[in-house]
């Protein structure tokens, strides 16, 4: 990855840090005309594809999806939230997996379904 791209990523993680929320539309802005000017738009996927990684690793996590047998309560919504700090989070629900939930963060997959643990069940009984 190209030095100056994770420096523009690593800066754009920690001015978003601290801004309100209702304030980021306009921070989002001021890094689209930096980006312009230093003629940078079209490294776009580049410069979004460093600002994960250096999320990840400043807060462990950029991108998570939970899908559950269930909806899943305000209580862990937020017991969520406050471990994956500003992750961006999907929650979906598939009655198909019986009860538990599949867990993805960012490219690690955790399948704690009643539906996963039978297939792995039937996969070691069938060797």
């Amino acid at each position: 990855m190209d030095a100056k791209i994770k420096t523009i990523a690593h800066t754009i993680v920690s001015q978003i840090k601290n801004v309100p929320d209702a304030k980021i539309p306009g921070v989002m802005q001021e890094i689209v005309e930096y980006l312009a000017k230093e003629k940078l738009i079209d490294q776009w996927r580049e410069i979004e594809q460093a600002i994960h990684q250096v999320w990840k690793e400043v807060y462990g996590a950029s991108k998570i999806t939970v899908v559950s047998a269930h909806p899943i309560t305000q209580e862990t919504n937020e017991a969520i939230e406050k471990i994956a700090y500003g992750a961006d989070i999907t929650r979906r629900v598939d009655e198909r997996l019986i009860g538990g939930s599949i867990i993805r963060i960012d490219d690690k997959r955790v399948d704690g379904s009643i539906a996963g643990q039978l297939q792995k069940l039937k996969t070691i009984l069938s060797k």
